[in-house]
């Protein structure tokens, strides 16, 4: 087993190299099931070594949603422009709820939802469903301002239907539900997106 790194940059990779390794573990044994020792046998590191990092399994889930929940919303930002036409964000934004590959990110989402019956993860988590709000917002008040939406009803309540639209759409995804595909939870989710806002055009 490598021994520990020496620098910020190796400790920082090494550490990185333990999230993903559980992370992996997340999508296919579920938390319950993802020991210390799997993770340190997956990362290719000793159970002392992600010890180092993570000093119980409960700090390393902990850290885990935040180190994933962070790239995930990081990424659905990144996928969306900054400025430009209001609609495309919204478009933008719907889309990359359902990041690639789907099933994937739906099941490590569904794992970290579960564990939201613990207080301090359930902190989290309405941490980063609050993350998801502004983009959207501020694109609808966009299309607002420019006369482009025509809104069918109060612009924070379609905000939190967009959410929970994404949402639902991890839920589904992760659990497999027939008929639902990513293209078609995306199409259902323009759809409903054109009733809500009723963009011109």
């Amino acid at each position: 087993m490598p021994g520990r790194p020496r620098n910020e940059a190796q400790r920082q990779a090494q550490r990185d190299r333990i999230l993903t390794a559980a992370e992996a573990l997340l999508v296919t044994h579920g938390v319950e099931r993802s020991r210390l020792r799997d993770v340190a046998e997956a990362a290719g590191v000793s159970v002392g070594t992600v010890q180092h990092y993570f000093d119980t399994r409960d700090r390393l889930i902990a850290e885990l949603f935040d180190w994933s929940a962070e790239r995930r919303l990081r990424a659905w930002t990144d996928a969306v422009p900054l400025g430009g036409d209001p609609w495309a964000r919204v478009v933008a934004l719907l889309y990359a709820s359902l990041p690639e590959p789907a099933l994937w990110r739906s099941r490590i989402w569904i794992e970290f939802c579960a564990m939201a019956r613990d207080d301090a993860l359930r902190a989290k988590l309405d941490r980063f469903y609050d993350a998801w709000r502004p983009p959207f917002r501020e694109a609808i008040r966009a299309g607002v301002a420019a006369g482009t939406f025509n809104p069918a009803a109060p612009v924070d309540d379609i905000v939190d239907l967009f959410v929970m639209l994404g949402d639902g759409a991890s839920v589904g995804t992760a659990i497999g539900a027939p008929g639902l595909d990513t293209e078609r939870l995306r199409a259902l989710m323009l759809a409903t997106a054109r009733a809500a806002l009723r963009p011109a055009g």
